[in-house]
């Protein structure tokens, strides 16, 4: 496994990735490690900008009944939440490993260690079936405080990715998962993942 310091470079951040503010929560919560994204509909494919970037929350697509009943309580209070308003920071992650996810066999080895129901996991596969998902696997750390930062109209939209005009400091934060802990979770599913392509992180 690639060596992730329990404490984090403290450097500031300007990129973002919009995630289901479920995912979100679950990553916070240490109870998931793994991100598989498709580009959105704006997009020509996924692409991973930086190896470290805050998580953005995002509402407007996530519905319960596309997550595994064992994450459906992480959805309490996230039903009736829209994405309108000042973009809210609690957490960053460093990208561990990332991996390009071709083929439906090995999608279906990954279902144990994401959160998606196997019947949206495909769904999300077969849209634009040319272009691979992107397995990220992540260490994810909580900043000390929330920060909030004011909305702009270039972050919306469907993108991925936003790069923001304001820097997010990242002292002071701490791991969600202790090193063992993410050890536990992270070696299977590196295991899986070892033999597919990497995909490609940074300019």
């Amino acid at each position: 496994m690639n060596s992730v310091s329990r404490t984090p470079r403290a450097e500031p951040l300007d990129h973002a990735l919009k995630e289901w503010a479920v995912a979100v929560r679950a990553l916070e919560a240490g109870r998931t490690v793994l991100v598989v994204r498709k580009g959105g509909i704006r997009e020509k494919s996924f692409a991973v900008p930086e190896s470290r970037f805050l998580l953005l929350p995002g509402f407007e697509h996530q519905r319960p009944e596309l997550v595994k009943p064992d994450y459906r309580d992480l959805m309490e209070g996230l039903e009736h939440r829209s994405d309108s308003g000042p973009l809210r920071f609690t957490s960053f992650v460093e990208v561990v490993g990332a991996y390009e996810v071709s083929e439906k066999g090995d999608l279906d080895a990954l279902s144990e260690h994401h959160m998606w129901t196997d019947e949206y996991a495909e769904s999300r596969f077969k849209w634009r079936p040319k272009k691979p998902l992107t397995a990220l696997v992540l260490r994810t750390f909580l900043l000390p405080e929330e920060v909030i930062l004011p909305f702009r109209d270039s972050y919306g939209g469907c993108k991925s990715f936003v790069s923001l005009e304001d820097v997010v400091g990242s002292e002071g934060a701490r791991p969600a998962l202790s090193d063992a802990e993410f050890e536990r979770l992270a070696s299977p599913l590196l295991e899986v993942l070892e033999g597919l392509a990497p995909a490609r992180v940074g300019g």
